[in-house]
């Protein structure tokens, strides 16, 4: 069959086409451009000049078309503006989801479908069909899964998405990509976001939106204990930064955004077991309200029981058996069954 592979440049994609073009299939290498900047070249990330230059070495070296597709005003729509006011609102986001939602697997799988093609990425994540129904299932590098990012697909993309490297080990991984002399192959990983490549959040914050407003730093009483330069310095469970002395180990509770305060106290202050769901998403349903399931409220979470409830308005809530440490707003509390991702939504 056709398949478009979107080809960040990186080892991942690179070993996923070449795994296509190994099983027979017509394969196309796209790249997205989703942000242009002074000093792109140097960002090690996937939306670099280097890493386009990269793709397309790829690209020749297995003997497919390549093409680069203009992202880069959808991804500032749908990415890069909801990060910036998630920050100023006191949330703390988690801008991949948003991009797989929005320009992978909407932007790009359209424009796949219009070459009556499907899609394929470098996740580590894997798609099963059981009885025309399709699962998305962890991938078997349980280091390396990635299936917590893709839980806003539902069955009307997962028909056309291929993840060809969710059965294999990262070390799998590379060693296609050796087999056919990759450029990639021994490329390093870049666990930044891909816009915010030095990892200062709160300074590509200041950059887009400017100065922010200083506030006071508080404890669970209210009593002032020191000032901040702007709550998008800070996220809930954070401990280092917060510079108020006294020798107390404190952590933050929660970010007050009508206020512009940062509410610190005890680590158990930022334990939650049970908070809200926004604009909840389901792969094929919702689970009933008696399944046990696991709730990953991180991408790095182990993951906690719990059940989820949903009222007769449709307002989904997660009720853990146990509190959970820092539950933050705006991230992403993906449900699982076993291995198999059900579904989730945005911590409120």
């Amino acid at each position: 069959m056709r398949v478009v592979v979107a080809m960040s440049g990186g080892v991942d994609s690179s070993a996923a086409a070449a795994l296509l073009k190994e099983q027979g299939h017509e394969v196309i290498g796209i790249t997205l451009r989703v942000w242009s900047y002074e000093g792109a070249a140097k960002c090690g990330s996937c939306c670099s000049p280097d890493d386009i230059d990269d793709a397309r070495a790829v690209a020749q070296t297995l003997g497919i078309p390549f093409y680069v597709a203009n992202a880069e005003e959808i991804f500032q729509d749908r990415v890069v503006n909801p990060f910036v006011q998630s920050y100023l609102g006191g949330k703390t986001p988690i801008p991949c989801v948003s991009c797989n939602r929005d320009v992978k697997f909407n932007f790009l799988l359209k424009r796949a479908r219009a070459l009556g093609a499907r899609l394929a990425t470098g996740h580590y994540a894997q798609v099963e069909e059981v009885d025309g129904r399709f699962h998305l299932r962890r991938a078997v590098d349980a280091a390396k899964d990635q299936s917590y990012f893709l839980f806003t697909l539902g069955q009307e993309e997962l028909k056309d998405v291929l993840f060809p490297v969710g059965h294999l080990t990262k070390a799998e991984v590379r060693a296609v990509a050796e087999r056919h002399q990759l450029p990639t192959t021994h490329k390093p990983e870049s666990m930044e976001i891909c816009f915010v490549p030095d990892g200062d959040y709160a300074g590509f914050v200041e950059k887009v939106a400017g100065p922010q407003p200083s506030g006071e730093v508080v404890d669970p009483d209210g009593n002032v204990l020191g000032t901040h330069n702007g709550i998008h310095r800070f996220t809930v469970g954070q401990r280092k930064g917060l510079n108020l002395g006294g020798g107390e180990v404190r952590y933050v509770q929660r970010l007050e955004p009508e206020t512009n305060r940062v509410v610190v106290g005890p680590a158990e202050g930022t334990g939650r077991a049970q908070f809200g769901l926004l604009q909840p998403h389901w792969v094929d349903g919702p689970p009933p309200p008696e399944q046990s399931v696991e709730v990953r409220i991180r991408h790095r979470h182990a993951g906690a029981p719990g059940r989820i409830h949903i009222s007769q308005h449709g307002l989904v809530s997660v009720k853990l058996d146990a509190p959970a440490r820092a539950v933050t707003p705006g991230q992403a509390a993906v449900v699982y069954d076993r291995d198999r991702v059900l579904g989730g939504g945005w911590i409120v």
